[in-house]
């Protein structure tokens, strides 16, 4: 094909493609080209079938209907694998990479036979095709680094270099490349940087690209498709001339929320948390408070010691100095199963790593932290375990199909508001929330507001670490500004006059 028919003829088509979960339609009869050289969006609210319609196209679901063509050839694939295998490439929400190997291992997972001479993979000559690719991307890591002694940005940027990788070994010279929520836990910096690995493959590779970040989308994307309950409801041409607000319309038909949090916090009271001096692992001399009711917002760029901190608040100090007092009381300092009994919550910016187990159900993953914790009796009560999912599912609208559907049923949204509702069954009174948002759309994002506000209306604490400025702005009752490990600055929020992003942004770098 010549250069002008890559990019006017699609690479890859979907063709009326169907699934149904039992009596549940994911996904009905969406068709979907994607052409070399331009970058296809694909947005919709959690359980939109987002994540279905990109299981089917990369293989590892199979379609009830409809047709794969690529390069104008119809392709089944069966696996994983065989997507690779034809140049369909998927970069997924949730890393799949292994961590107790190398770099280089990781770019090259699943093509050991390329490498393979009687017997022995050729481990030098997999770390130079990675040097080569690292060094053509400006990229700044070691080849025999184990992978899971990474930050998880950079964990990330080994899973999107992966597909370029292969592709070259595998001699496609246009792979298909489908981008999975990639940069929900990258800096701003960090996404400036895929950004322009996007765009500098972009002449040879189609690419989808899926993020509830709506500005992102506009500014990345040329075309751009809308999903609403498994069905394409829009195909827009021009992103880039629409705003974040119309987008939101053409997801879900309503306007979007603006979100602006208004309370008056007592600060004459008992601080509900206090740390004086507090230094540990990735933070140095802390010092803050955080009222009863109140919303303190951090912020800082990642590596500031900022979501390191929040941790170590949950873990009551565990490991760090300084001195630490909750409701005016010092607590013993022995990690998470001491700060759940002293009533703090913890939401993890990494739930799959550290927040949920996907094959236990929901009544199960809501009730781990009272059985991790030893609170009440040792033998769990199921009776009570099932009218207190059915209660936070009724709280805080969680769709799932029931109390024992497993984790992994659920969309990224309602998998956080089981997260949520861990804590607020067990009453917590302090909950350090690192990153509640990510990967949830507009939607849940707006019940999870919600939901803070009516926490703190009720007197709980919340400490909000978030790499998300303006949530912070519309969230929090004052903000402290992290850098290297410190506080650099604290800010009282006047709602008549609110620092600005910029002003954030000065005191983070």
């Amino acid at each position: 094909m010549t250069d002008t028919t890559t990019r006017t003829t699609p690479l890859f088509e979907a063709r009326n493609l169907t699934k149904s979960f039992g009596p549940v339609h994911a996904v009905r009869s969406v068709s979907i080209e994607s052409r070399v050289g331009e970058v296809l969006g694909l947005v919709g609210e959690n359980g939109a079938g987002k994540s279905t319609l990109l299981n089917m196209i990369s293989g590892t679901l199979e379609q009830d209907e409809g047709e794969l063509l690529l390069g104008g050839e119809e392709v089944h694939f069966r696996t994983y694998q065989e997507a690779t295998q034809r140049g369909v490439f998927r970069i997924f929400q949730h890393q799949a990479l292994v961590p107790n190997l190398s770099v280089a291992a990781n770019v090259f997972l699943a093509q050991e036979a390329k490498f393979t001479r009687f017997g022995f993979i050729d481990a030098k000559r997999m770390a130079r095709l990675t040097q080569d690719i690292f060094d053509e991307l400006s990229i700044d890591l070691r080849t025999d680094a184990e992978l899971g002694s990474l930050k998880f940005a950079e964990r990330q940027v080994v899973e999107i270099v992966r597909s370029l990788a292969q592709a070259r070994l595998l001699g496609i010279e246009h792979p298909v490349i489908l981008y999975d929520e990639p940069t929900s836990a990258l800096s701003r910096e960090q996404i400036e940087f895929f950004f322009g690995f996007v765009r500098k493959i972009q002449p040879n590779a189609a690419q989808v690209f899926v993020s509830h970040r709506l500005e992102e989308i506009i500014e990345l994307c040329d075309r751009m498709v809308v999903l609403k309950d498994g069905e394409v409801v829009s195909v827009q041409d021009d992103p880039h001339a629409l705003s974040e607000t119309r987008i939101h319309e053409l997801m879900v038909g309503r306007k979007a929320e603006a979100y602006n949090r208004s309370h008056h916090v007592d600060y004459s009271q008992t601080p509900r948390l206090e740390v004086e001096g507090f230094s540990g692992e990735g933070f140095d001399d802390v010092s803050l408070s955080v009222m009863p009711g109140e919303v303190l917002g951090i912020a800082g760029v990642v590596g500031s010691g900022k979501s390191e901190f929040g941790r170590a608040v949950f873990e009551l100090g565990k490991g760090a100095e300084g001195r630490i007092a909750v409701d005016g009381n010092e607590p013993e300092r022995n990690g998470s199963r001491a700060g759940i009994r002293a009533r703090l919550g913890y939401v993890p910016t990494e739930r799959h790593k550290d927040g949920i187990v996907l094959g236990m159900s929901v009544a199960h993953n809501l009730s781990l932290p009272e059985v991790g914790a030893a609170i009440g009796s040792p033998i769990l009560n199921a009776r009570r375990e099932v009218a207190n999912t059915k209660q936070a599912i009724t709280d805080l609208g969680i769709k799932t199909p029931g109390v024992d559907a497993p984790m992994s049923s659920l969309s990224g949204g309602n998998q956080q508001k089981v997260l949520l509702a861990r804590w607020t069954t067990l009453g917590s009174q302090l909950l350090v929330l690192d990153n509640p948002t990510n990967g949830v759309d507009v939607g849940a994002k707006a019940e999870i507001y919600r939901l803070i506000e009516n926490l703190t209306e009720q007197g709980v604490s919340v400490l909000l670490i978030s790499d998300d400025l303006p949530e912070i702005l519309a969230l929090a009752d004052r903000i402290v500004v992290m850098k290297d490990g410190r506080v650099r600055t604290t800010t009282d929020i006047d709602p008549a006059n609110p620092p600005s992003e910029v002003e954030l942004v000065a005191a983070m770098v």
